[in-house]
C-alpha cells in the first residue's frame, strides 16, 4: 500500500494564495458599499429606458455583493480547514513518535 505523507509546505504555499485573495477582496469589498466609488449608482437620465438601467445596474451591484461575500467566507473556510489540517498532522507526527519512542524502550 502506497505511503500517504502530508506537505506542510505545499499547504502553507497554498494557504499563502489563498491569503493573498481575501487581502485583494478586502481591497475591493469595502469600494462597494453605499457611498463609495463603486457603490455609487450612476445618474441614468429621464429617458424612458432610464428605470429599466438602473434596476438592472442595482440588481447587477448587489448580486456582485453577494457573490464577493460568499467567496470571501468559502475562501476563510478553506484556510481553516488548510490550517486543521497541519494541526492535525502535527499532532499525528507527534504520536508517532512518541509511539515509536515507547516501542524502542520496550525493547
Amino acid at each position: 500500500m502506497a505511503e500517504r505523507t502530508l506537505d506542510t509546505e505545499a499547504l502553507q504555499e497554498y494557504k499563502d494564495l489563498i491569503q493573498e485573495q481575501l487581502d485583494h477582496l478586502d481591497d475591493i469589498i469595502p469600494r462597494l458599499k453605499k457611498g463609495q466609488v463603486l457603490g455609487r449608482l450612476p445618474a441614468f437620465g429621464q429617458l424612458d429606458a432610464s428605470a429599466t438601467a438602473r434596476t438592472n445596474y442595482e440588481t447587477f451591484h448587489s448580486t456582485t455583493w453577494e457573490n464577493l461575500q460568499n467567496l470571501r467566507v468559502a475562501l476563510s473556510g478553506m484556510m481553516e480547514t488548510l490550517q486543521d489540517s497541519v494541526d492535525l498532522s502535527d499532532e499525528s507526527d507527534d504520536a508517532v513518535v512518541a509511539d515509536m519512542n515507547n516501542y524502542e524502550n520496550e525493547l
